[in-house]
């Protein structure tokens, strides 16, 4: 069984916990060397200034005794004994000091030697100013300042020495850190991206999910992998998915009946006035004819409004991955035009086509419903003797039928209104041309199944212009042209020709 955390804000603080624990033992490491180092460094510098003064002092001393000793000798003060005295005092303190401040094996030996010679010139300073051999002193004496000189030379060198293993050692923790942060910086990186993606894949997974579902996609099964808390939040919406499969189903079911049930009495009724008016129209009087053939022209219109009706119905549903196939619009708008030959004909109207070879995914029946609304309403909107263009060709990769009339044209402040269910321009409601309302709500609700689009273009000249888009089922199918034409267009046979 796979472990996973039960909610996304522990996964979260889980992920920035570990994301941060390189970087806070880096941190560690760095701030104990940096003090470590510090540490070293403070008692490294003491011992040096300890070191250098206490020679420093020796120095001073032991000159200041071979002034007074030498001195003492030729004029036999005894306050320059007393200062002797007080030089050697001075002395000593200095080289209890510099004991203390641990000098090398070889500064310890030369500050025995410093000693023996001092003590010995001690020894010998009352007895040369009785015996006169200033010689053996002086010797001593410069043997002391030579030793003293020398512990001086050695601790400047030691602290030169230790400056330098200092700045050594703070390289090694500067390369050392730049090393931990470069190797560990990635490290978290890597960390922090990973749970990234483990908080934010379920969070999109669902987004896409709730996405899908206002799209109208409810084939898809939803699976969402992470937290439980998101996991169950996933089960949820694949229970409303099923939820509202289930809803879906019932109401095409209860349209379906429904006009099935509208449809038989109203059937009835429109041939039951087809009888009347075929059998006894001769009978009738011309009122009662006129009542017949409202109520057959009213049962039949009523019959066309429950079947728009229940179009527009699965207009609004899911289009079925088994109802999408790779078809030609080009051949589903050519059969569409032989059909309209009688009412072009009965209309005196001309049609211009250009037809380029088209091929998309689809459904035959919706397209040919798209393509029939945009069509019809030309024919409807168009008075006599005016013409109908339909264009078909391929723009920026994308299927673009173009359907133009001559006919009023659309009213600025209708322009988004058309496209609403139900909705009937001024031209319909004036009563010269019927219609349900219905025909450009499912055309577009159609088309936007299929991803596609369906607007109103604008236009100079008098009449409407509708713009298809649909995306194409592939380029290289796309870009095939008719063979019967050597520059891929060809004109529909009743194209600029009264019909």
């Amino acid at each position: 069984m796979v472990l996973r955390p039960s909610s996304i804000s522990k996964l979260v603080v889980f992920g920035f916990g570990l994301a941060i624990v390189p970087l806070v033992l880096v941190i560690v490491s760095v701030t104990l060397s940096i003090a470590h180092f510090a540490e070293q460094g403070q008692v490294s510098i003491l011992r040096a200034v300890a070191m250098s003064d206490a020679a420093n002092r020796m120095n001073n001393a032991v000159r200041s005794m071979e002034r007074y000793g030498l001195q003492y000798t030729v004029l036999q003060d005894q306050a320059l004994l007393v200062l002797y005295d007080q030089s050697f005092s001075e002395y000593k303190k200095a080289s209890t000091q510099f004991a203390a401040a641990g000098p090398s094996p070889v500064d310890k030996e030369r500050l025995h030697h410093l000693a023996e010679n001092l003590s010995r010139a001690r020894q010998l300073l009352p007895l040369v100013s009785l015996e006169g051999n200033r010689s053996a002193l002086a010797g001593d004496f410069s043997r002391a300042s030579g030793e003293a000189q020398s512990l001086q030379s050695d601790v400047n060198e030691g602290i030169s020495t230790e400056v330098g293993k200092l700045g050594t050692r703070a390289l090694a923790i500067k390369r050392l850190t730049i090393f931990e942060v470069l190797l560990v910086l990635p490290l978290s990186v890597a960390v922090a991206i990973v749970f990234i993606i483990l908080i934010t894949r379920p969070v999109r997974r669902l987004d896409q999910a709730v996405s899908g579902l206002g799209a109208g996609d409810l084939e898809t099964p939803i699976t969402v992998k992470g937290p439980r808390d998101i996991a169950s939040l996933g089960d949820r919406l694949e229970w409303l998915r099923n939820r509202l499969n289930a809803l879906e189903a019932a109401k095409l079911h209860f349209l379906r009946q429904l006009s099935h049930e509208l449809k038989t009495p109203l059937t009835a009724i429109r041939e039951g006035a087809e009888l009347l008016h075929d059998d006894l129209g001769q009978n009738l009087s011309a009122e009662q004819q006129e009542i017949v053939q409202i109520v057959g022209d009213n049962s039949l219109r009523l019959q066309r409004l429950i079947e728009d009706l229940l179009r527009f119905s699965l207009a609004e549903g899911p289009v079925g991955a088994g109802m999408v196939q790779e078809l030609s619009l080009t051949h589903v708008v050519e059969n569409l035009l032989l059909s309209y030959k009688p009412s072009l004909r009965s209309n005196a109207l001309h049609l211009e086509t250009r037809l380029e070879e088209v091929r998309i995914r689809g459904h035959a029946d919706r397209l040919r419903t798209i393509c029939d609304n945009l069509l019809s309403n030309a024919v409807k909107f168009s008075p006599q003797n005016a013409t109908i263009r339909v264009d078909l060709q391929v723009q920026d990769e994308e299927a673009v039928l173009d359907v133009q009339d001559e006919g009023p044209g659309v009213d600025p402040d209708e322009r988004e209104k058309i496209f609403d269910i139900l909705y009937r321009g001024e031209a319909s409601d004036s009563g010269k041309i019927e219609g349900s309302g219905l025909g450009l709500a499912i055309a577009r609700e159609y088309v936007l199944s299929y991803g596609g689009s369906l607007e109103l273009q604008d236009k100079k000249t008098p009449g409407a212009w509708f713009r298809l888009r649909l995306p194409l089922a592939g380029q290289d199918a796309s870009h095939a042209h008719h063979s019967a034409d050597a520059d891929g267009m060809r004109q529909h046979p009743s194209s600029s020709a009264s019909v």
